[in-house]
């Protein structure tokens, strides 16, 4: 059986409606050095809560990471609890402290004295550098249990992570050996069904490789990681890989790090083909996720919010005719839609969403979630028609991804 590890993140803005995705990126990681994620917990801004949970979490695992809570604020209590929870001191460290004012002193800023609690350092723990923000991390080794303190921002914990406790953790539980993961990624296909279609490969493969299938938003991710010698870890990957090729291939869109909008990207790049977006009910989002991808200049040419109908009929060329007899929600709008933004942008390819969001704007014929998306492409053109359940935002956010998965199928 595999040492467990358990996560802890720390602040009462997590349980007010932030989301975290600390654990998300962190268990696959805990993986590859040879531990078993066994629990995530969210705690809020109370000494004695969190000295409970460190203490409840150190009795179940081997390696405990506490993320959030290293700040400089009243409310910042990870140091105090995790000492408490195993009866230690905190001693006061000038030398850190010093780096700390040479940090701010970088920016040309002043040092607010509230800053020296950054400084005190649970004893026995290796303090741990963070060049990114002002919160130097803690591990600790007591009674043959590993405690990590990182800080909670994203961009500070990852590299400290990485530099520092993932090393530490492989040699103490990777056994020796190799390991490796990918993360596959689908589109077009419902969790449920993928994971039946991949049952059998998932059985076949028991014991040889450990998996987690994740879905959101339309999308869906198997999460492979293999054991064993330098070659093993490669051919283990291949097959597996193989395995799944045969029997979901054409929902197979990405690896690891791919985006649809960075494979789109890439597909566009390679025919030399430009696109361009019109968008009603997302607002730009579609063209927010095509230029966050660096490099997107190379094929992205613009977009057009067209929310009233008088723009799509003066910036998009609708007709009135299609917007009086059809709607702005229809199939033949957004066929208009991206037929005018292809022209008016001189680009190869035209992509349109028009539909209803929410929570208001429905009626029985053209309900909230129906959501028209159009096509037109060199010598042809399409359209889909969506009927999304969700909030507003979620709504939006899977016309995109439904945008994106339905030009990168005809781009194949």
């Amino acid at each position: 059986m595999k040492p467990r590890a358990e996560l802890l993140c720390v602040g009462t803005e997590l349980l007010s409606g932030k989301v975290n995705t600390h654990a998300a990126w962190l268990c696959p990681k805990l993986r590859l050095a040879g531990l078993e994620p066994a629990r995530e917990v969210t705690v809020g801004d109370s000494l004695e809560d969190l000295r409970d949970a460190v203490r409840e979490a150190a009795g179940r695992a081997s390696v405990v990471i506490v993320c959030g809570g290293l700040g400089p604020t009243f409310d910042d209590l990870t140091r105090e609890a995790v000492a408490a929870a195993f009866g230690l001191g905190l001693s006061y460290s000038e030398p850190l402290f010093e780096l700390i004012c040479k940090r701010f002193a970088r920016y040309k800023l002043a040092v607010p004295s509230a800053n020296k609690r950054q400084a005190w350092v649970i004893d026995g723990a290796k303090v741990l550098p963070n060049p990114n923000g002002s919160a130097p991390g803690q591990l600790l080794e007591i009674h043959g249990k590993h405690v990590a303190l990182l800080p909670g921002p994203y961009r500070e914990m990852a590299p400290m992570f990485l530099e520092h406790v993932l090393p530490l953790l492989r040699e103490k539980f990777g056994g020796g050996l190799q390991r490796a993961s990918r993360v596959f990624r689908f589109y077009g296909i419902s969790e449920a069904a993928a994971d039946m279609k991949l049952t059998p490969m998932l059985k076949s493969e028991a014991g040889k490789a450990d998996f987690t299938i994740l879905a959101g938003s339309g999308q869906v991710e198997l999460h492979a990681a293999v054991a064993g010698s330098s070659a093993a870890v490669k051919t283990g990957l291949t097959r597996v890989e193989g395995k799944i090729k045969k029997v979901l291939d054409k929902h197979l869109y990405g690896f690891d790090g791919d985006t649809l909008e960075s494979v789109v990207g890439d597909r566009l790049r390679r025919k030399k083909w430009t696109l361009a977006a019109a968008e009603s009910c997302t607002g730009g989002l579609l063209g927010a996720r095509i230029t966050a991808i660096a490099g997107s200049s190379d094929y992205f040419r613009g977009g057009v919010v067209a929310y009233s109908n008088e723009i799509k009929k003066s910036a998009l060329g609708v007709p009135d005719e299609i917007l009086k007899k059809h709607g702005a929600v229809s199939a033949e709008c957004a066929r208009a839609m991206a037929v005018g933004v292809r022209e008016r942008f001189g680009a190869d390819v035209g992509v349109s969403i028009t539909g209803i969001a929410g929570p208001g704007g429905g009626s029985k014929e053209k309900p909230v979630g129906l959501v028209c998306i159009g096509f037109a492409l060199p010598g042809k053109t399409f359209t889909t028609t969506n009927h999304f359940s969700g909030e507003r935002a979620l709504v939006r956010e899977r016309s995109v991804n439904a945008a994106l998965g339905a030009l990168l199928t005809a781009l194949r």
